[in-house]
């Protein structure tokens, strides 16, 4: 999979836009200044750099220039509104690039990364529509980057920081399984399976829980429930692969 480094603060807009490209493509986001940037270029080496028009609107010419440096090699695309990213054009004398517009235009979007990777848009659709979506539920954001990390090579993975923002995803795609978290806060793992099973649509959706509690009564209160797995945390990346890969057969 490819591996997009994201620059700059986001916006709602921005991140709805790195939310649709998750879908083809890895992308590590980076807020920080285009100061601080340039050495995470050149510890990632990834294979394309998504600017903030607005980040570059604010840096220094000194800072682009060395980030264009430290990317040497490395394709690049900004993400801003049509606006400014006239105004950054009008004083950027580097080679001309291309802007994914804001608000997002999916379909161009996608053109605009896969030209600049030099890869087919009907290709990458394609490697997508074969593969199993995974939802990873988890109030941890460590703990959602890492499933993703693990497994987004192989799946389309997902990710949902609440059991409320869960449902939100899946009434969009109903994923082919479920990592679940049991410990979190408002809606936990049980309170959210037992919605989950009692919603038709998803009732067959399996259900791996991935928790640190041990407690043999929590367990058992989760049989009925049908989960088709549970892992203790921390669970290592072979084991992740291996029971996911039981339950999905891919």
């Amino acid at each position: 999979m490819k591996q997009l480094l994201a620059i700059g603060k986001c916006n709602d807009d921005v991140r709805a836009a790195y939310s649709y490209l998750e879908r083809f493509f890895g992308i590590q986001i980076f807020e920080q200044s285009l100061d601080l940037a340039s050495n995470i270029v050149s510890a990632m080496r990834p294979d394309l750099m998504v600017v903030s028009v607005e980040e570059l609107l604010v840096s220094s010419p000194e800072a682009v220039g060395e980030l264009i440096k430290a990317g040497s090699g490395t394709p690049m695309v900004t993400i801003g509104t049509p606006e400014d990213f006239t105004r950054f054009s009008g004083s950027y004398e580097g080679e001309a690039l291309s802007n994914i517009k804001l608000p997002l235009n999916e379909e161009e979007a996608l053109s605009i990364v896969c030209a600049a990777l030099k890869i087919s848009v009907d290709k990458i659709k394609r490697e997508n529509a074969n593969k199993k979506t995974i939802l990873v539920v988890d109030d941890d954001a460590t703990t959602l980057r890492s499933f993703k990390s693990i497994l987004e090579n192989n799946y389309t993975v997902e990710l949902a920081g609440s059991g409320a923002k869960a449902f939100e995803i899946m009434e969009k795609t109903i994923p082919d399984l479920i990592l679940l978290d049991y410990e979190m806060p408002v809606m936990n793992g049980k309170e959210t399976l037992e919605k989950i099973r009692a919603t038709e649509k998803w009732a067959n959706v399996p259900v791996i829980f991935v928790t640190s509690t041990k407690d043999k009564t929590i367990i058992s209160s989760l049989i009925p429930l049908r989960p088709s797995g549970y892992l203790l945390k921390p669970v290592t990346m072979d084991v992740i692969r291996a029971e996911v890969k039981k339950i999905l057969g891919v």
